[in-house]
């Protein structure tokens, strides 16, 4: 048995701690999570279960909240904020186990730093089962307009496999390209896996002004 009082560790740039003793457990070659809770910055995560060093089969829970900001150490062209809520189970074998649960997104918001324009107001909610991530509910506002998201991530263990999302979006005021000025309507489908996405689907320009000299 391990009894850890004080932990502190840096989640890429996010400092966390432990909110009271981490407690953990070895018995017939299964690591046992007892007790085990870190606390940061808007991020406050439980961890329960066990995983089998000798069969390699994992079954954990995993509930709490998390910081959006946090997607800024994987995606360093993005910036982002916001709160997440997960409640999610893992279960199998350690090389492609099987999730289940779902987790629910709070006045999130991401840009991609080449873009004018940040994706505001998300609030979504994401299941997970044996297939993947099923995106259930999302919404956004995107130039003052509202786009709607839908589809499915394929998960292939911890992975990211195939990848199937819609984005239905009304009458979005852009700034892009540099100089021109629009309203849109958009329907668009991103499909593949993430080494070669393909982007599809149409754009209506309701209105549209171009104030470069040429």
């Amino acid at each position: 048995e391990a009894n850890i009082d004080k932990l502190q560790l840096k989640l890429f740039d996010y400092p966390a701690a432990n909110e009271g003793p981490i407690q953990l457990a070895l018995n017939q070659h299964v690591v046992e999570v007892k007790r085990f809770r870190l606390v940061g910055e808007g991020t406050a995560l439980e961890l329960s279960g066990n995983v089998g060093l000798h069969d390699n089969r994992i079954a954990l829970d995993a509930s709490g909240d998390a910081n959006l900001g946090i997607l800024q150490a994987f995606y360093r062209d993005v910036r982002s904020s916001g709160n997440a809520s997960l409640s999610a189970q893992v279960r199998g074998p350690l090389d492609q186990p099987t999730f289940a649960g779902n987790a629910r997104i709070a006045n999130g918001r991401i840009r991609y730093v080449s873009l004018p324009h940040s994706l505001q107001e998300i609030n979504a909610r994401l299941d997970f089962d044996a297939q993947g991530i099923r995106v259930v509910d999302a919404a956004a506002q995107l130039g003052g307009g509202p786009v709607k998201f839908g589809g499915r991530i394929g998960l292939n263990g911890f992975q990211i496999g195939a990848i199937d999302l819609t984005a239905i979006g009304e009458q979005m005021n852009l700034r892009y390209p540099e100089g021109f000025r629009s309203t849109i309507d958009a329907a668009l489908t991103l499909r593949g896996v993430p080494t070669s996405l393909v982007l599809g689907g149409n754009v209506t320009v309701r209105d549209g002004v171009y104030d470069k000299r040429f």
